[in-house]
């Protein structure tokens, strides 16, 4: 299940997973398996036609074809961007791993940008995740009627 409308929640849920006290202003969408949160991705630094994500789980088996096009429906279809730019550790490897079979792209490599090392950036393009998008109309009614904007 889906949760949204309740951002700090889940963004404090997602900081707490991977380190991050604030992400500031942000848009955050949870999914919940037996009334506990499982993953969450937020939505944060909006500067069109880009938007920073950043993900967190505790169990491979969240990401479900619908919660992933929910998920990449907000910022492509909602908001209109072009692209969404997310960053993370170069040791992090289920997450490089995660976001290439996404259809994200390896952008750059960014010395000490974490407390233990390098990160490395991705950039996953609207016309690269139109496999996400097939059922937009769908989500993005879904979406408006749960009041997640």
């Amino acid at each position: 299940m889906l949760i949204y409308g309740r951002d700090r929640e889940i963004a404090r849920w997602v900081g707490d997973q991977v380190g991050i006290e604030d992400f500031g202003p942000c848009v955050a969408i949870g999914v919940c398996h037996n009334v506990r949160i499982v993953a969450g991705a937020v939505f944060n630094r909006h500067s069109h036609p880009n938007i920073d994500i950043t993900f967190a789980t505790i169990s491979p088996r969240w990401a479900s074809p619908g919660a992933v096009r929910s998920i990449l429906g907000y910022p492509f279809v909602q908001l209109g961007c072009k692209r969404i730019t997310a960053v993370t550790e170069t040791t992090n490897q289920p997450a490089r791993a995660f976001l290439c079979r996404l259809g994200f792209k390896q952008e750059g490599i960014h010395p000490d940008a974490f407390p233990h090392g390098d990160g490395v950036s991705f950039g996953l393009l609207r016309k690269d995740a139109s496999r996400w998008l097939a059922e937009e109309k769908l989500n993005v009614e879904r979406c408006i009627s749960a009041s997640c904007a």
